[in-house]
């Protein structure tokens, strides 16, 4: 995802966490690159002379571990795609090969360049960790964000040569939206294109140059390290949030899986407002109602016909419109999807279109048909999960604002009829402040991320 540069009030303004004390993902400092003696200090790249068995025996009983899902967006069990490595790595040809997913190219999340850009040695431990469980000589943190690369490669180069079992390769990914679904990422390590594949075979099959390939997002490897250090007994059972919209600035937090939506409110906007939506899961949940008892969990979301996602919030005050906020993303998924099959593109391109309309409708097509339809016929095609997430869309504007609908079909809508053409989803972009060199503050080791409640 290519974005011009935007205004500073799209730019992360804080991390807060529900802990007390700075032993979660966000770490001590915010916003400072965390350095491998002070992440050693806190219990960071322990010993790893058990064997491969007895180091996945050691993930699965960790507390948290056995329930952590992937943090990429499609939820998988990471314990589950771990083993099925390992059982593929018996009678491959090849050792297996771990990638660090740092791509994110979703543009209302920043948790993975976060942790890149200010907990690299976090996330280096999780992949160690993983790479030494599976016996994996080779490993790749996939990143296209240039200084979260840049923090990477620095602590790549404080950490030596302390772990001579894998070798680690960083690699600049490209910087599209696609370019982090995970077949893409195995196509672009093994051929330098990063475009998504036809499935079977999954990557835990086939993987980079033949061999067995986890891919697991970056904050899924952070809870693996955190699984392994002292205090880390919540790891897993934590995620984090980036929330935007509503008129404040973006905020990312940490937050127990399961957080009540009404809570997270209270912290971000001083109140419970019953009349606020949210594009929820970032551009693949769907616009559904705040609803204060929302369980934010991947389960409690699904429940609602939505999806949790990659963890991303942007809160939306009336008079905002869902049907131009879902235009907006599928918009999007028109200019960016990976541009291969046919059906794809010409879908996003006509829904997107539609949906535009729908501010100023015309006597045909016929709308109340076609809309349906879409979301109906969509689900499981194309190489990509990109007519999946439009399915998704409009699954959750028919189900959740119907009478919305009605009235654009009938009568139009003077908000969308007025909305900016280009490009559309520019208001839906969340960024991170630009970095300005090493912190020589000697006081950096002090700070600690804000608590919920305690501003």
């Amino acid at each position: 995802m290519v974005v011009d540069p935007l205004s500073s009030r799209f730019a992360l303004h804080e991390v807060r966490s529900w802990r007390g004390d700075d032993s979660g993902l966000l770490g001590p400092a915010p916003f400072v690159r965390e350095t491998h003696d002070a992440y050693a200090r806190i219990g960071g790249y322990p010993a790893r002379d058990a064997g491969a068995a007895d180091l996945l025996d050691r993930l699965a009983a960790a507390p948290g571990m056995p329930a952590l899902r992937g943090r990429g967006g499609a939820a998988f069990s990471a314990l589950t795609k771990i083993r099925a490595v390992a059982r593929g790595a018996v009678t491959a040809p090849s050792p297996p090969v771990v990638v660090a997913n740092g791509a994110e190219g979703e543009p209302l999340s920043v948790k993975d360049r976060y942790l890149m850009r200010y907990r690299p040695h976090l996330v280096l431990d999780g992949l160690l960790t993983v790479a030494a469980a599976l016996g994996a000589p080779e490993a790749y943190v996939y990143v296209a964000d240039a200084a979260a690369r840049a923090a990477v490669e620095t602590a790549l180069a404080e950490l030596g040569d302390s772990n001579p079992a894998t070798q680690v390769h960083v690699f600049a990914a490209q910087d599209t939206y696609v370019a982090g679904e995970e077949t893409a990422v195995v196509r672009a390590l093994t051929t330098g294109i990063a475009r998504p594949t036809d499935k079977p075979p999954r990557p835990f099959q086939v993987g980079v140059r033949g061999a067995p390939t986890l891919v697991l997002n970056v904050e899924t490897l952070a809870c693996i390290a955190r699984a392994g250090q002292p205090g880390g007994q919540e790891a897993g059972a934590t995620f984090l949030a980036t929330v935007s919209g509503a008129g404040r600035p973006p905020i990312l937090y940490e937050l127990p899986t399961g957080f009540p939506l009404g809570d997270l409110l209270r912290e971000h906007l001083g109140r419970q407002d019953s009349s606020l939506d949210v594009l929820i899961g970032g551009f693949f949940g769907g616009v559904i109602p705040a609803w204060p008892d929302l369980e934010l969990s991947h389960p409690g979301v699904a429940r609602r016909g939505a999806g949790l996602g990659c963890g991303s919030l942007h809160l939306l005050e009336q008079p905002a419109c869902p049907v131009a906020i879902t235009a907006d993303v599928i918009a999007f998924y028109a200019k960016h999807n990976a541009g291969q099959c046919g059906m794809c593109m010409a879908s996003s391109t006509a829904i997107a279109a539609a949906l535009a309309e729908l501010g100023d409708p015309r006597p045909a097509p016929n709308y109340a048909a076609l809309l349906p339809r879409w979301a109906a016929q969509l689900r499981g095609r194309g190489a990509c999960a990109v007519p999946d997430a439009i399915a998704v869309l409009l699954r959750a504007l028919l189900r959740h604002h119907p009478q919305t609908v009605s009235r654009h079909i009938a009568t139009g809508c003077d908000r969308c009829r007025r909305v900016e053409s280009d490009p559309r989803w520019a208001h839906l972009v969340v960024t991170l402040p630009e970095p300005t060199g090493e912190p020589t503050d000697p006081r950096a080791a002090e700070l600690v991320p804000t608590v919920m409640g305690a501003r």
